[in-house]
């Protein structure tokens, strides 16, 4: 396995409503409302998921400190599901940054569907609840990815985005699969500490489907 899929990739950011400042006849609440989350990311080189926190700010940063920024958007959807689940493909927008000095350029997502437990898309001040666990799956010109992470206060979404390869179960995976694995933060720990989203793939459980 190549250096950099063992890399956690850890993005944080405001999601944010694209036409927040125009009458747009609804809210949060309506499907095809267009959305933008934009921050920064850090990786972190570690195999071991459990061993990533949630990365800190400085007291006068708006974002994570970090040279890497990204800006995604898209619109949301509710899913037939009866369970306030709520899907946002966020493929579009400029993009993140990935590359060094001159060689720094955007890339973006063939797809990127970000999904959410509740109805309204912001945060519900339950830091425990299902309600503000955000998982992801989505694929582009590296490979295939999984994603977890969590909804916090002012609407901050902090996701981790594990790369995996095309032989991997994961690359398979749907929302259900992501659900099974991952930790609600009753025990302290944040979504994407579990073995689903450890670098190599014979660390998942081997239950999961193929």
């Amino acid at each position: 396995m190549s250096n950099w899929r063992e890399t956690l990739f850890v993005w944080d950011g405001i999601l944010s409503e694209k036409d927040d400042e125009e009458e747009n006849g609804g809210g949060k609440n309506n499907d095809n409302e267009e959305f933008v989350w934009s921050g920064t990311w850090i990786g972190y080189g570690e195999a071991d998921a459990t061993k990533v926190d949630i990365p800190k700010r400085g007291a006068f940063n708006e974002f994570v400190s970090s040279e890497n920024q990204f800006e995604v958007e898209g619109s949301a959807e509710s899913l037939a599901d009866g369970k306030s689940l709520r899907r946002l493909s966020m493929a579009g927008g400029s993009g993140y940054d990935l590359g060094e000095g001159k060689d720094k350029k955007k890339h973006s997502d063939d797809r990127h569907d970000v999904y959410f437990y509740s109805k309204s898309l912001c945060w519900t001040g339950k830091p425990k609840s299902l309600e503000n666990t955000v998982l992801a799956v989505g694929e582009n010109e590296f490979g295939h990815f999984v994603s977890m992470g969590v909804l916090r206060v002012g609407n901050r979404i902090t996701l981790a985005r594990r790369y995996v390869d095309d032989t991997d179960p994961r690359a398979k995976w749907d929302i259900d699969d992501l659900k099974k694995q991952v930790s609600i933060l009753a025990d302290g720990s944040v979504p994407w500490q579990c073995k689903g989203m450890h670098a190599e793939a014979n660390q998942v459980n081997k239950r999961q489907k193929k």
